[in-house]
């Protein structure tokens, strides 16, 4: 999968650095409710990532790596976690590379894609009320903004 910009690709175990770096990253984890983490952990997390999703050739979690670099930038997913073509949406870039509009562009692409290639019947995420940067960038895409099943520390963005 690929952008204009970006390669959205599968994790190999060789992807641990960016795993590591974006969650020991204080503002990078500030808001997606997980601690910092040790490289044990990261790896552990990446390899389940791999296992729950290598049987799915079209959804998952995925590397974002710069096109004209080949640096990596960060993650991604697209996930149906119940089976109902519902697609949770997400992203998690390095903090250097915040401002350059990845986020919106891989959002932009998942809504596209997921209607192309998965015949979504609705893309959604989910965002900590506080995230005013991740909000902007739904909002952007129109998606329709709901109050969060668990309550006010978060916010529900549906694009249907």
């Amino acid at each position: 999968m690929n952008t204009s910009r970006l390669i959205i690709r599968k994790f190999t175990e060789d992807d641990i650095d960016i795993i590591y770096e974006i969650n020991n990253h204080p503002e990078c984890i500030k808001f997606n409710g997980w601690d910092s983490m040790s490289k044990e952990k990261c790896r552990n997390v990446l390899l389940n990532w791999m296992s729950k999703y290598s049987d799915q050739s079209k959804s998952g979690v995925f590397c974002v790596e710069e096109v004209e670099t080949g640096s990596k930038v960060g993650m991604t997913f697209i996930v149906d976690h119940n089976n109902t073509q519902e697609y949770e949406i997400g992203f998690r870039f390095r903090r250097d590379k915040w401002g350059n509009g990845y986020a919106q562009e891989v959002t932009k692409y998942f809504i596209k894609y997921a209607k192309d290639k998965l015949n979504a019947k609705e893309i959604y995420a989910e965002v900590d009320t506080l995230n005013t940067n991740s909000r902007r960038i739904f909002n952007k895409q129109k998606f329709k903004e709901y109050e969060h099943p668990s309550g006010p520390e978060g916010v529900l963005y549906r694009y249907e």
